[in-house]
């Protein structure tokens, strides 16, 4: 929850702080495209990493680089120097990709858990989107003052929990082996290999891996320029904060719902469902012409959103084994940075030259067909 918060920070300010630093519609898209094409690159080598060397040990170097990152972005005002920012933050944010998750989940194994699965994780995701609201309210309120400041409040906050990691998390069932580079990298070229392998060749993994590659290939035009939309609608800077803490809430609301219901076996039609409801609910307000409405329908859309997350984890540990667990969750990660990267450039191309209100409808459109497709074709699950 700490984590996100202090990750949250900035996002009610982030496209309108590069906007007001020059850059336009696409420029904003291309500079996070470079935030998804690092995660890509790195995101094998860095889950690896924590099998080998320890998941507390990569969740800790995640957090300090994500610190440094925003203390980069919040000194930057070009393009280049917002690019710096996003390869370091996005390598950071690879080291956390499957260390925490997998630390999570094998140490409740450790404790003899038996439970659901879905239900923590749909915990998870509640508590985080409230992390992510205070910490959405807290930046924006500190832009108003100066734009750099949630900049610099985040990489504080980053820098905290890191600390505050290498202080409590325990891995009492983790076995060390000794340090050796050479034996280190040997260990988790052999590790990333056998677990490529094992993705390619596992049917769920696939499913995850499509799935995942249509939802944020569809998402990035309303995750990039929620901002700009409601603020052409007339909803000033200082409530962005606002807006951005109802969306975490009813993303909330979709995780708490999705720990209440029984999914067991249900988790695939349950995520196509949820899909098709966020792209109809997404398009219908790109088209509203009513301000408040257009609020409405986009928050209601977050719900889906909320069912998203949950319930792909739990299908997906479910079905891997833990002695991989984190390299084969940075490997189902790759997909969707790879369909992060083009939907964020296709979007831009779009948004720039039609208006963000056709490439919302695009994106919609996207995960609509996609989900009947996936539906259709059941052989990949």
């Amino acid at each position: 929850m700490f984590s996100i918060m202090g990750v949250q920070v900035i996002s009610a300010i982030y496209v309108t702080y590069l906007m007001k630093n020059g850059l336009n519609l696409l420029q904003v898209n291309l500079v996070n495209a470079i935030f998804f094409l690092t995660l890509f690159i790195c995101e094998i080598p860095t889950g690896a990493f924590a099998d080998i060397f320890g998941r507390k040990t990569s969740f800790v170097v995640a957090c300090a680089l994500m610190s440094l990152g925003m203390f980069v972005y919040g000194s930057s005002h070009t393009f280049i120097g917002f690019v710096c920012a996003e390869v370091i933050a996005a390598i950071g944010a690879t080291f956390r990709t499957g260390a925490f998750q997998a630390w999570l989940v094998d140490s409740l194994k450790h404790r003899a858990y038996e439970g659901s699965y879905t239900r923590i994780f749909g915990r998870e995701s509640m508590f985080n989107q409230i992390g992510g609201g205070v910490g959405a309210i807290t930046g924006s309120y500190l832009a108003t003052h100066n734009p750099s400041y949630p900049w610099f409040v985040g990489g504080v906050g980053m820098a905290i929990v890191a600390v505050v990691a290498f202080i409590t998390m325990r891995e009492e069932y983790f076995v060390r082996g000794v340090f050796s580079w050479k034996k280190g990298f040997t260990s988790m070229k052999e590790v990333a290999v056998s677990s490529i392998r094992y993705g390619a060749n596992h049917k769920a993994v696939r499913f995850i891996l499509i799935i995942t590659f249509v939802q944020i290939y569809a998402v990035q035009a309303i995750n990039m320029y929620w901002q700009p939309f409601f603020r052409n609608h007339g909803v000033r800077e200082a409530h962005l904060g606002l807006l951005f803490t109802g969306m975490m809430a009813f993303i909330a609301l979709g995780g708490f719902l999705v720990s209440r219901i029984k999914t067991e076996g249900k988790e695939r039609s349950m995520i196509l469902m949820a899909m098709v409801y966020v792209g109809v609910i997404i398009a219908m307000s790109a088209l509203s012409s009513l301000v408040p409405l257009a609020i409405v329908l986009f928050l209601l859309h977050e719900v889906g959103r909320g069912f998203w997350q949950p319930m792909k984890d739990s299908y997906l540990q479910q079905r891997i084994p833990s002695h991989e667990r984190a390299t084969i969750t940075s490997f189902c990660a790759i997909a969707p940075h790879i369909g992060g990267a083009i939907g964020l450039v296709i979007s831009g191309v779009i948004a720039q030259a039609f208006g963000i209100t056709v490439a919302w409808i695009v994106g919609g459109t996207v995960l609509v067909c996609g989900a009947f497709a996936l539906r259709k074709n059941g052989s990949v699950a």
